[in-house]
C-alpha cells in the first residue's frame, strides 16, 4: 500500500496556507495536488511567478513519465463521478440495478494495479441526495454522508467540487468530511505520472474560460473543467473556449433520467454528462504521445464495446416486441425504442488507434450488477448498514412520536385486517402478490429500520392512522389495501354509503414508490395486472 500525497495552496490576498493530507489508499501511485488557484485580479501579475517556484523539479513525480520497455506512449487515466445524490450503494428494490461506489472503486483499483496513474474526480451534489430533511431523518442521512466521504477518500479522490446537495446540513458538516475540496472558480493543479493536469471548478463561461487559462499558464497539459450546471449550459458555456479540453456537466438540479446512459456532446470543447446516482462512471484515456494540444479520439475499444451493447438490446427488445397479449401503446412504444436503438447500431464506425498525438478518449461506463465490487468499498457500505438502523431504531424510541389523528372528517388509515373479513376473494388475489410480502423483504436483508426503505413497504407512511415511527408498523406491515385505494376508515364506518377514495389506483399513485431510481423497469402497462385477479378488478 502506498500513501497519496497531497499539499493545497492558498492565494487568499494576505494569508499564505498549507494542508498536507496522507490517506491511504489501496494500491496508488501517487497524484501530487500541486496548488490551488483563485480568482483575485489584483494578484493576475504575481501568478505566473508563484507558480514557476511551486513547480520546481524537486516538486515533480516522475513515476510513469517515460515510454515502458515496449515503447508505449506514456498514458493517464482519468475517473470522474458526480450527481451521486447520496446514492452509496443500489436500494436492491430491483434486479440488476446499476451503480455503487464499490463497482466504481473496484475498477479504480484495477487500473492502478496494472500500473496506470489514475486520477479521480468528483463534480459534487455527492453527500445527499435531496433538503428539507426532517428532524427523524437527519440521523440516517448524515451517516450516510459520512460513508459516502469515506468511500471517496478510500477510493483515492483528489478534487471534489461541492455542490448545493453537499451542504443540505451545513458547510461545517462538510468540511469535517475531510475532502479535497475545490471552490467554484479556484483551479488546482495535479500530478500524475510526471505530468501535470488541471482542474477548474466553474458555473460560468468566464470561469472555465478564466481559470483553464491561469493553469495552462501553470504548465497543465490537459485541463478539466468541472461545471456546475446542466448540460445545455455547459455546452453554451464552451462556445469559442480553447483553455479547457474536456468539461463534464455535474451539479444539474433537473438529473437525467434513469433510461439516459449519458451523453457526451462533441462540442467547441467535448462536455460529458454521467447520469445521475451513480449509474455510470466516466473514463478518460489520456495518450502522451506528440506535441501540441489534446484532441478527442473514439478507440476501437469503444466501438466494439458499444456495438455490443447495443446488439444485446437490440435482442432483448425484439423478443420483447414478439411477446402475445402486447398492449397496443406499450408495443408501438417498444418498436420505436427498437428503432432508434437500430439506428445507433448503423451509425456506429471503427476509428484510428491513438498514435503519433496527443489524444483521448472518453467513456461512460455503466456499473452493471456484474461486475466486481472493492471490499474496502463494501467494508465501508457493511459498516453503514450495520450502523444506521440501530441509529434509526433508538432515535425513534427516544424522540418518535405517533401519527396525528385525522381531521375531522377525514379518513384514516385502519390496515389490512379491516378489509379482509368483507373482501376475502380480493385478499386472496392480493396474497398471492409482492405487495403482500413487501415489508418481509425487508426484514430478510435487514433494511425494515431504514427511512428510505420503509416509506415504500409500508402503510400510510407519515399519515393519520398509518406509520410515523419505525419502531411500531404493527398492521401496517406491508404494502396494503390503502396505498392503492387510499385510506379507509370512513368506508370501514358506513361502508353502504362511503366509497374508498379510488377504485383503481391511476399511475400516479403506483410512480409514488416505482420510481425510476428505486423501481426503473416498472411499467404501468404491464405491471398493473399483476396484481389483479377475479374479485380484484379483473373480470371472472
Amino acid at each position: 500500500m502506498e500513501t497519496a500525497r497531497a499539499e493545497a495552496y492558498s492565494t487568499v490576498p494576505g494569508q499564505r496556507s498549507t494542508t498536507a493530507r496522507n490517506r491511504p489508499v489501496l494500491n496508488a501511485p501517487p497524484v501530487e495536488v500541486a496548488h490551488v488557484l483563485r480568482s483575485f485580479p489584483l494578484r493576475d501579475r504575481l501568478v505566473p511567478v508563484v507558480l514557476a517556484l511551486l513547480l520546481l523539479p524537486g516538486r515533480v513525480e516522475t513515476e510513469g513519465n517515460a515510454p515502458d520497455a515496449g515503447g508505449a506512449a506514456p498514458r493517464i487515466t482519468l475517473f470522474v463521478t458526480a450527481d451521486l445524490r447520496g446514492q452509496l450503494t443500489p436500494c436492491g428494490c430491483t434486479l440488476a440495478m446499476r451503480g455503487g461506489l464499490a463497482r466504481a472503486a473496484a475498477m479504480l483499483a484495477r487500473e492502478r494495479t496494472a500500473g496506470v496513474p489514475v486520477v479521480y474526480l468528483d463534480g459534487g451534489d455527492a453527500l445527499f441526495g435531496r433538503g428539507g430533511l426532517g428532524p427523524e431523518e437527519v440521523v440516517e442521512e448524515e451517516r450516510k454522508a459520512r460513508a459516502l466521504a469515506e468511500a471517496l477518500r478510500t477510493m483515492g479522490i483528489d478534487v471534489q467540487a461541492p455542490g448545493p446537495l453537499d451542504d443540505v446540513q451545513g458547510p461545517a458538516f462538510r468540511r469535517r468530511l475531510d475532502l479535497p475540496e475545490l471552490a467554484p472558480g479556484a483551479g488546482r493543479l495535479l500530478r500524475a505520472g510526471g505530468r501535470t493536469l488541471g482542474v477548474v471548478a466553474a458555473r460560468s463561461a468566464a470561469e472555465l474560460s478564466r481559470g483553464g487559462s491561469r493553469l495552462r499558464q501553470a504548465g497543465a497539459a490537459f485541463v478539466v473543467g468541472l461545471y456546475a450546471g446542466p448540460l445545455d449550459q455547459a455546452v453554451s458555456s464552451v462556445r469559442g473556449l480553447d483553455s479547457v479540453d474536456l468539461v463534464v456537466a455535474a451539479q444539474d438540479p433537473a438529473p437525467a433520467s434513469e433510461s439516459d446512459d449519458g451523453r457526451l456532446v462533441r462540442a467547441d470543447v467535448p462536455v460529458a454528462r454521467l447520469p445521475s446516482r451513480g449509474r455510470a462512471l466516466l473514463r478518460v484515456d489520456l495518450v502522451f504521445d506528440g506535441a501540441g494540444r489534446f484532441r478527442l479520439e473514439r478507440s476501437p475499444e469503444d466501438v466494439e464495446r458499444q456495438a455490443a451493447v447495443l446488439d444485446e438490446r437490440i435482442a432483448l427488445l425484439t423478443r420483447e416486441v414478439a411477446l402475445p397479449g402486447q398492449d397496443p401503446e406499450r408495443r408501438r412504444l417498444l418498436v420505436s425504442r427498437l428503432g432508434a436503438l437500430v439506428e445507433q447500431r448503423a451509425a456506429l464506425a471503427p476509428a484510428p488507434p491513438l498514435a503519433g498525438m496527443n489524444g483521448f478518449t472518453v467513456r461512460l461506463l455503466p456499473l452493471e450488477s456484474t461486475l466486481p465490487s472493492d471490499p474496502a468499498v463494501d467494508a465501508v457500505v457493511s459498516a453503514f448498514d450495520r450502523d444506521v438502523s440501530a441509529l434509526n431504531l433508538a432515535w425513534a424510541r427516544a424522540h418518535g412520536r405517533d401519527c396525528p389523528p385525522p381531521d375531522r372528517g377525514e379518513a384514516a388509515y385502519v390496515g389490512n385486517a379491516a378489509c379482509q373479513s368483507c373482501h376475502a376473494a380480493a385478499f386472496a388475489v392480493y396474497e398471492r402478490t409482492g405487495h403482500a410480502r413487501a415489508y418481509r423483504t425487508l426484514e430478510e436483508v435487514q433494511k425494515q429500520y431504514r427511512l428510505e426503505c420503509v416509506a415504500c413497504h409500508v402503510v400510510g407512511i407519515q399519515q393519520p392512522g398509518g406509520v410515523c415511527r419505525v419502531d411500531r408498523v404493527s398492521g401496517r406491515d406491508a404494502v396494503g389495501c390503502e396505498n392503492c385505494h387510499g385510506p379507509g376508515s370512513l368506508h370501514v364506518a358506513q361502508p353502504a354509503v362511503q366509497p374508498m377514495g379510488r377504485t383503481t389506483p391511476d399511475r400516479a399513485v403506483c410512480t409514488g414508490c416505482h420510481t425510476p431510481e428505486n423501481s426503473p423497469q416498472f411499467d404501468f402497462g404491464l405491471y398493473l395486472p399483476r396484481v389483479l385477479g377475479p374479485g380484484h378488478g379483473a373480470k371472472r
